[in-house]
């Protein structure tokens, strides 16, 4: 007797196949998922370590003294004519002192744009061997010591508890923010820039932004920015002008850009930490 084949064994086999090939690629692509995500929060405790590490070092009293000379952290851009400044250093593991004013920048307003002329350019950190928290190499921190803007302080946060400021004759204390910005180059997830181009752009955000532009500069950025954008829609304004009032105002578009911010827009894990200090006069008794 004459049977028929109808297949029906092949087309079970090959639908075992395709469901065994989709679980497969789902548990591959987990695993991958699984392993990106453990590996930025190990990246994001090493930058919140780095970022600490360098706070702990601020915070040491037996540098205090030393910090709040004149040619100290504290005591230099406590200085009337550094106000509104943002002193910057790299927090390297080579270094054997934390802080020099030797190995320091500054960074300053010149009008609308930003100058980091001063103290030369030895305090900027850059994407190089030799600019790492650690011997790793993976990590990169660098700090920046500004004198706190008196309109962002809490009202009475400069006087000390438990004190009247006639009666005792005190000076008011020195409010200071720090910023701690750390990052990790190697996690980068720019695919448009080149290595070398990538290099050159987190240097430019370590080099040329704030960490933190004053309320009353943002209004001011903003209202040439607005200046700018009425002579470019002026249909007076003559070509040759209309290209200067573009590249002014992309100017001024990135003085209001922050360091945190710039990295961020390459696609460079960062994380910064704020920290406000308010230094004051100890006043005690003497042993009778």
């Amino acid at each position: 007797m004459r049977k028929n084949q109808v297949g029906a064994t092949l087309i079970i086999v090959l639908l075992l196949l395709v469901a065994i090939t989709l679980i497969g690629s789902l548990a591959i692509r987990s695993s991958v998922l699984s392993l990106k995500v453990s590996t930025m929060s190990q990246a994001q405790q090493l930058l919140l370590q780095n970022s600490d590490a360098a706070l702990f070092k601020i915070e040491d009293p037996d540098q205090l003294l030393k910090n709040m000379a004149l040619n100290g952290m504290f005591g230099y851009i406590k200085g009337e004519d550094n106000v509104g400044k943002e002193l910057v250093f790299c927090f390297k593991s080579g270094n054997t002192d934390f802080f020099s004013l030797s190995k320091s920048s500054l960074i300053s307003w010149n009008g609308s744009s930003v100058a980091n002329d001063g103290l030369g350019s030895t305090g900027f950190c850059k994407m190089e061997s030799g600019f790492f928290t650690s011997g790793r190499s993976a990590v990169i921190t660098q700090i920046v010591v500004k004198a706190m803007d008196a309109k962002d302080a809490v009202a009475f946060q400069h006087m000390q508890k438990g004190t009247d400021p006639e009666s005792s004759k005190k000076d008011p204390a020195q409010m200071y923010t720090i910023y701690a910005t750390s990052i990790f180059p190697n996690l980068s997830s720019n695919d448009v820039m080149s290595d070398s181009e990538l290099k050159a752009a987190v240097n430019t955000c370590f080099n040329s932004r704030f960490n933190s532009i004053p309320s009353s500069k943002q209004s001011e950025l903003d209202v040439d920015i607005a200046s700018e954008d009425t002579k470019i829609n002026d249909p007076a304004t003559s070509a040759g002008d209309k290209a200067a009032s573009e590249a002014k105002k992309a100017g001024l578009q990135l003085a209001k850009v922050t360091v945190s911010a710039c990295l961020a827009n390459l696609g460079v894990p960062t994380h910064t930490q704020v920290a406000n200090y308010a230094l004051t006069q100890t006043l005690s008794k003497p042993a009778p």
